[in-house]
């Protein structure tokens, strides 16, 4: 008789205790990933354009251009910072002079990003955003390239790994609680126009942009006061500098990385090409126009989407310890599929707040693939390691940075063009029918494309469990346990 299957529980794997990183590094390593959150994600999904076409009427076009221009350089500077940080050698290893250097710099450089000179047209406010942006992201890039390659280094067990992204994630979540209601509150009469009593976001950002870029630069610096590179004193400070050309080339030639970049592409694709259509589609289709209205609804549902977050944050970090990353990231991408179209019966201006469902279910699931792929990434830094005998985080980050990077950019340029193709006009109090309903079509049929062919490159993902456990017997064979 064959032996009954075993249970879940005893499926669950055990992390050692030499492989498990220290609680106070968890937490100050996630708490300094949420810079990352303020500098990019909120400043270009949430605030960008709210601030420039609503609060000061520039085309959509031009600001999609201008943000192509940004994130096409910062895509540039990815990798000739990861082979820098990889290369460095210095007392206080390979990560953290960069990290420290770089969140000063992106913390002073904010607030300037939302004081363009009066008086200068449409044409001479994109190229002061232009120059700032690129000082801007240049200074992110290094801190960023940095923090994420130590992310890779920290442990090396393939469980342990993910809950270190489910710390992050956690602590994610609760910095988009803030960044959901940040649109209520710039959009409240704390910083309304006196003269009119109407909603001033331009003022309201102008004033909060110092409080932000404080927390920047405390963000950016925990990581660097209190987490320690792993491999560095023991491995990487001994190991051959890597040119750079001979880094981009092994990094092209790691097969698992492709399929990580295709995820990420693909999701961030869809995900940042609609994210500015999303809030117009709230605040012209369903609420009629009325920002304060729409940003109430907004910040609702950036908490809906957050309680939730949290609340299934163990239970995908449990059964990915119980089946697979793959097997979970390619449930999520399928559960967030479905949510999104949900959108198509729950958009509707006499029940505003009916859009949170599909809100949940969409963003639980897509929002918790990000806790498995930076675990995923660090799998195939071990993999690149047996190819090529070295710890190369820096660069392998870099390569995958450059293509998400690029998703961006193309985004940045393709959600201000969709605004502009819908029939949008900033200009007009109440948009026509046709224009309104060719918004809401968008904003539900393009991620659903983009999205499925992320899910399709997941399934091809080549490691696994078993995979990546004869991979680290290999390499301790080879090298030592570290």
């Amino acid at each position: 008789m064959k032996n009954p299957p075993p249970t879940l529980s005893r499926q669950r794997s055990r992390i050692p205790e030499g492989d498990r990183i220290p609680l106070l590094q968890k937490i100050t390593f996630s708490l300094g990933g949420k810079m990352q959150y303020i500098s990019t994600d909120l400043t270009i999904n949430v605030l960008w354009m709210p601030f420039f076409n609503i609060g000061l009427g520039i085309n959509p076009a031009l600001l999609g251009i201008g943000l192509m221009l940004m994130r096409a350089w910062d895509a540039i500077s990815d990798p000739i910072m990861g082979n820098i940080s990889d290369n460095a050698r210095t007392r206080w290893g390979r990560r953290r002079p960069f990290m420290a250097a770089g969140a000063i710099l992106t913390g002073i450089l904010y607030p300037f990003l939302w004081r363009p000179p009066s008086g200068w047209g449409e044409t001479g406010v994109l190229l002061y955003l232009v120059v700032i942006g690129l000082l801007f992201f240049t200074s992110f890039t290094c801190w960023s390239m940095p923090y994420f390659a130590l992310q890779l280094e920290l442990t090396p067990n393939y469980d342990e790994r993910t809950r270190l992204m489910a710390w992050t994630a956690l602590f994610g979540k609760l910095v988009s609680l803030a960044g959901g209601w940040v649109m209520a509150i710039l959009a409240s009469q704390w910083f309304a126009n006196p003269e009119t009593g109407e909603a001033d976001i331009v003022t309201g950002l102008q004033i909060c942009s110092w409080v932000m870029a404080g927390v920047i630069i405390v963000m950016g610096l925990l990581p660097v006061i209190f987490v320690r590179e792993r491999y560095y004193e023991t491995e990487t400070s001994k190991q051959t500098r890597d040119p750079f050309w001979t880094s981009i080339r092994e990094s092209f030639r790691c097969r698992p990385l492709w399929y990580l970049i295709g995820v990420s592409f693909f999701l961030v694709l869809g995900n940042a090409s609609i994210a500015s259509l999303g809030q117009y589609v709230n605040i012209y289709f369903v609420n009629a126009g009325k920002l304060a209205d729409a940003t109430i609804v907004e910040g609702w549902k950036f908490t809906a989407m957050l309680v939730f977050g949290i609340c299934t944050i163990p239970l995908w970090t449990w059964l990915s310890e119980i089946f697979d990353k793959k097997l979970v990231v390619s449930f999520l991408f399928v559960m967030g599929i479905c949510g999104h179209l949900l959108y198509g019966v729950c958009l509707n201006p006499e029940l505003p707040y009916l859009q949170l469902i599909p809100a949940v279910m969409e963003s639980g699931a897509l929002a918790a693939v990000w806790l498995f792929l930076p675990s995923m990434k660090a799998d195939v830094a071990d993999y690149d390691e047996l190819q090529t005998t070295r710890r190369r985080e820096g660069a392998l980050n870099a390569f995958y940075s450059w293509f998400i990077k690029a998703a961006m950019t193309c985004a940045m340029g393709l959600g201000g063009l969709t605004l502009t193709l819908t029939g949008f006009d900033v200009g007009v109090a109440e948009q026509p029918p046709e224009v309104l309903a060719r918004m809401k079509w968008t904003f539900i049929v393009l991620p659903v494309v983009v999205w499925s062919l992320g899910l399709a490159f997941m399934m091809l993902y080549p490691l696994n469990r078993k995979g990546m456990a004869a991979i680290r017997g290999q390499l301790e064979v080879r090298r030592g346990k570290l």
